[in-house]
């Protein structure tokens, strides 16, 4: 077995973007997926720090395991460029919005029929931001959800796109649920998989336990 210890840095949950002091832009997701695999890395013997939406279930308590809290794509944003340069390895798990609203939130509370329109702009794509400021040692893993007619065709667009080394490819069905279907594309090629539609918990082992395989990481100890 690998014993190797990878500084890993995951993200979970979604990012909340303000409407005005009560309402956000948000979406569904729970960061179940990405709390187990948080936990299933630091059980693995990996060191691993955890970006977790605001409202994002929280993994189960680990010593090798350390949790800082994120709400906006913003503030998402500026915690991964002050962490990725120490870590290794990044699986980027979280929901992150596609769009925020212009000129900030507006205070205190929109009342019915003030507007019919908000006006949004579109979040910069972390991912890629990240990918261009990489070392040679360190590895990035992303995420595509998408509708399962689509998925290879788009995840592995997205693949090139943000110059990451590995996407996991998992259908919208895949939210709110217990199970997952995925598949793991990877620059070099290579496709991986758990080969059937399993519990979410199982796939973040299986995950974890052939990092190696999948990103390529260096042989080195940290």
């Amino acid at each position: 077995m690998n014993t190797q210890t990878t500084k890993i840095l995951l993200t979970s949950g979604a990012t909340q973007e303000p409407i005005d002091d009560v309402r956000f832009l948000g979406n569904r997701s729970s960061g179940k997926l990405g709390a187990l695999i948080a936990y299933a890395a630091a059980v693995g013997g990996h060191e691993v720090t955890l970006l977790l939406g605001q409202h994002a279930q929280p993994p189960a308590a680990h010593p090798r395991l350390s949790i800082l809290p994120f709400t906006t794509t913003a503030d998402l944003q500026a915690q991964l460029h002050a962490l990725w340069p120490d870590h290794t390895l990044l699986i980027m798990a979280a929901a992150v919005s596609d769009y925020t609203p212009k000129n900030n939130a507006i205070k205190g509370k929109i009342t019915r029929g003030t507007s019919d329109i908000l006006d949004v702009q579109a979040t910069p794509d972390i991912v890629a931001g990240l990918s261009a400021t990489t070392s040679e040692h360190q590895r990035i893993i992303a995420f595509a959800l998408e509708e399962a007619k689509n998925l290879q065709d788009r995840a592995l667009k997205k693949l090139s796109s943000k110059s990451v080394d590995a996407i996991v490819a998992n259908p919208i069905q895949t939210m709110e649920s217990d199970r997952i279907e995925a598949k793991v594309f990877c620059k070099d090629g290579a496709e991986f998989s758990p080969g059937e539609c399993i519990n979410k918990a199982t796939f973040a082992r299986w995950l974890i336990s052939n990092l190696h395989e999948i990103v390529k990481l260096p042989n080195t100890e940290v």
